[in-house]
């Protein structure tokens, strides 16, 4: 009778086989509601750019974004799904300012602008491939005030203006790769994903302009940082993290006595004809420790 059962067991193995059906690798539910962790998601901007003085194209990484955000999934019926974020600068873990343009006043204390670009899922299906693509509202709100700097004898530093709040809207798609969790290590507690978007400038003009124009510091995820015991060796506090840059564009040659006068300034040029935005997510169970760390 064992022999039996090994038997039938061993021909439905080879049947999955045939098939083309991993039964080692099958991908875990992705089914309930998640969190973006803000510690370890970030979104990459990439654009068009030429160096070489115009002779060379080539794709340039603007910079990465903070990310936090809510997501919904139903496997069983996707159609159920909901994916929402949102990515910012990083200059805090949370955005300074929200999607209608609303802050508080000392967020503008030290910056004359701040962006916030939102994303809002309408429709939600499963691809042939076994993606999810989210068709939706892809927001851009920025914050800008004019500066004053006129240097004089009384310069007490800049002077910001009253501030002027651009809110655009315009439909967008993004395509999510969710990996199979299952034999590969990855935690149940938390499922890590990926999306993708691209546009020409044509179809979101004021996106794609606010985010050429916005300064995006470098991304640290999971930092953590200690201080230590006040001592004559002190030299502040100590972190760790994981550091996300971008190499920028590539130098422009310079004359070797350092005598560059009539020499060209434009070796390197962002063109801007198109935008690429990258999100790397990392989901965290709602109501999970992770969820404080992802600055509702």
């Amino acid at each position: 009778m064992l022999k039996h059962i090994v038997a039938s067991a061993a021909a439905v193995v080879l049947a999955l086989a045939v098939l083309g059906l991993d039964v080692h690798n099958k991908p875990s539910s992705t089914t309930g509601s998640w969190q973006v962790d803000a510690r370890h998601s970030d979104a990459k901007l990439i654009t068009d750019a030429t160096t070489d003085y115009g002779r060379t194209k080539m794709n340039l990484t603007l910079g990465f974004a903070r990310v936090n955000g809510r997501v919904t999934v139903d496997d069983s019926d996707p159609t159920k799904s909901s994916i929402e974020f949102r990515f910012y600068p990083a200059t805090s873990m949370a955005p300074d300012i929200d999607e209608d343009g609303k802050f508080l006043s000392h967020w503008l204390e030290n910056l004359s602008n701040h962006t916030l670009v939102c994303f809002h899922s309408k429709k939600v299906v499963r691809t042939a491939d076994g993606r999810l693509q989210a068709t939706g509202d892809l927001t851009v709100t920025r914050v800008d005030r004019d500066v004053q700097a006129d240097p004089t004898e009384a310069y007490a530093g800049p002077v910001y203006g009253p501030p002027m709040i651009h809110h655009t809207s315009r439909e967008a798609t993004f395509v999510f790769d969710f990996p199979a969790a299952a034999g590969n290590g990855q935690k149940e507690s938390s499922i890590n994903a990926s999306g993708t978007t691209s546009m020409f400038r044509e179809d979101f003009p004021q996106l794609v302009r606010t985010v050429i124009s916005t300064y995006w510091p470098p991304v640290v995820q999971d930092e953590h940082c200690q201080v230590p015991d006040a001592n004559e060796a002190y030299s502040g506090a100590q972190c760790t993290g994981t550091y996300l840059s971008t190499p920028g564009l590539p130098d422009a040659p310079h004359a070797a006595n350092a005598e560059d006068i009539g020499v060209p300034t434009n070796f390197n040029a962002i063109v801007g004809n198109h935008l690429t935005v990258l999100v790397q997510l990392r989901f965290a169970p709602k109501g999970s420790e992770e969820q404080a760390a992802a600055g509702n």
